[in-house]
This record gives C-alpha cells, structure tokens and sequence, in this order.
C-alpha cells in the first residue's frame, strides 16, 4: 500500500493508474516535466493560460514550483486545473517532500480549479484549503462544476476532460483571462 488511506490506494492504483506511473518511472516524469517547462520557456514574456486536466495539473504544479526554486524565470501565467487530484493525501505528501510548503506558485496571477463533487480525481478537501496564497497574494479559487460528459454508452464519465472543457465556469475562466491582458 502506497497511500495513506485505502481509498487512497484504491484511486492511485485502480482509478489514476497514470498518477502512480508518474511517481514510479522517473523518466516518465522528467520527459512529462520538461514538455511544460520548453513551452514555458518559448513563452518568455508572454501571459500563459495553463489549461491542466487531472495530472496535468500535478505536472504544471511540480514544474511552476520547481523552476521558482531554482529562480528560473518564468512568464506570468495562469492557472485552470480540471479534476485535479492534487488534494489527495498521498499526493500532497510527495508535494511537499519535493517544494516544502504546499502553496500557489509564485508565477501565478490567478488559479481557478474547476471540479465535479462526483469526480474520483477531486475527493477530499477543496485545494483552497490545503495550498496557501503565494506572496502576492493569490489564492486557489475552487469552482465546483457538472460535468456532463457521457461516454458513447450513455454512462457517465464525471473526470473526462471533455465534460470540464465544455462548462460555462470554463469559458469564463478562459474569457477573465483573455480581458486582463493589456
């Protein structure tokens, strides 16, 4: 056993099999990183969106806290996480094993994190609670959303990507950040 609760396990290992694969093939997880981190760096001086679907948000969080770290600089950037599982208990440990205090990355001006209540990915505490607002003050801003998705079958499927992409509460993300810039 890999988390700290049963239902932890169960997730890791039945429900976000890629999540347990990231932290067990380090290649994987460096080759994963270093996508975001090129197109971070073509972005310099640029405002980036970051639209992160499950692990794609623990792959943003891991690389915005790792280059602050390490001072390289980054563009200003904001966040939309989609059914992140960045509150699982297993997860946040390794978090804060690898960045120290879990909190809102410094090159972030805004993070909206849209999740279904019925998706497997978003139990537990919302991430407002957990990451504390970077020294600029930005918070987490937790949206709690419907996603409707439905596999070709008619069952539902409350984590698909599709059914995040396709909420209002997404457009309106896009579009606040879409009016901020200059």
């Amino acid at each position: 056993a890999a988390g700290l609760t049963p239902v932890d396990d169960l997730i890791l290992e039945y429900r976000l099999d890629d999540l347990w694969g990231y932290y067990a093939d380090p290649g994987f997880r460096a080759a994963a990183r270093e996508r975001l981190r090129a197109a971070l760096a073509e972005a310099a001086g640029d405002d980036v969106l970051i639209a992160a679907h499950s692990m794609g948000g623990l792959i943003a969080y891991d690389v915005l806290r790792a280059a602050e770290a390490d001072g390289t600089p980054l563009p200003r950037c904001t966040l939309i996480t989609l059914g992140s599982p960045l509150a699982l208990a297993e997860l946040k440990l390794k978090l804060a094993d690898e960045h120290g205090a879990l909190l809102v990355p410094a090159a972030l001006t805004a993070w909206t994190n849209l999740m279904d209540r019925q998706d497997i990915a978003t139990v537990g505490d919302d991430l407002a609670e957990i990451y504390a607002p970077n020294a600029a003050g930005v918070p987490v801003r937790d949206v709690p959303v419907v996603n409707a998705y439905r596999r070709p079958d008619g069952t539902e499927n409350r984590h698909k990507s599709y059914g995040y992409l396709r909420t209002p509460e997404f457009s309106q993300a896009v579009a606040g950040f879409l009016n901020a810039r200059p």
